[in-house]
């Protein structure tokens, strides 16, 4: 009887306190997304890593996580190559207000290639200000690299400016 009173203790203590607290969680503690898959998160830390490569004007950091064959279609349907945007990288100024970023997902299709995607608002950029972003990254020699870029004006928000 002691043995079988000892294990429902061990019981409740392991399985059951745990799970009552994880269900009394506060609202305002942010959970863990549990949708986020390990290769989606490397993928959105690898875009978030190039953004700010891009906000403190690192062209080394960008030039080595760009793939030489790299091609960009921009909001007006232009299109740039890497020595492009290597060549315009510069440091944001101090003054200006950071890009708000929001809305990341990532379609995986296949173990080295896979689509980032995520909305921005760029305060202060007019008819641009509201954009949809796709980023193409393949892993090459095991360091994964944008391979191609396009942005799309969210024109449904820059007519509400």
């Amino acid at each position: 009887m002691r043995l079988l009173s000892f294990t429902l203790v061990l019981f409740c203590v392991v399985l059951l306190i745990p799970a009552a607290l994880a269900a009394e969680a506060p609202a305002n503690v942010p959970q863990q997304q549990s949708n986020v898959s390990a290769f989606q998160q490397e993928l959105i830390n690898t875009q978030k890593m190039l953004l700010d490569a891009f906000e403190r004007g690192d062209a080394a950091y960008v030039k080595k996580a760009v793939a030489d064959d790299f091609i960009v279609i921009t909001p007006t349907g232009d299109t740039a190559e890497k020595a492009d945007i290597v060549h315009d990288i510069h440091p944001a100024p101090a003054s200006e207000p950071r890009p708000i970023l929001y809305d990341f997902s990532v379609v995986q299709l296949d173990e080295d290639c896979a689509v980032v995607s995520y909305k921005v608002v760029l305060p202060g950029a007019g008819m641009e200000r509201y954009q949809s972003l796709s980023n193409t990254w393949v892993r090459q020699g095991g360091q994964w690299k944008l391979k191609f870029q396009q942005s799309t004006l969210n024109l449904w928000s820059a007519h509400d400016l």
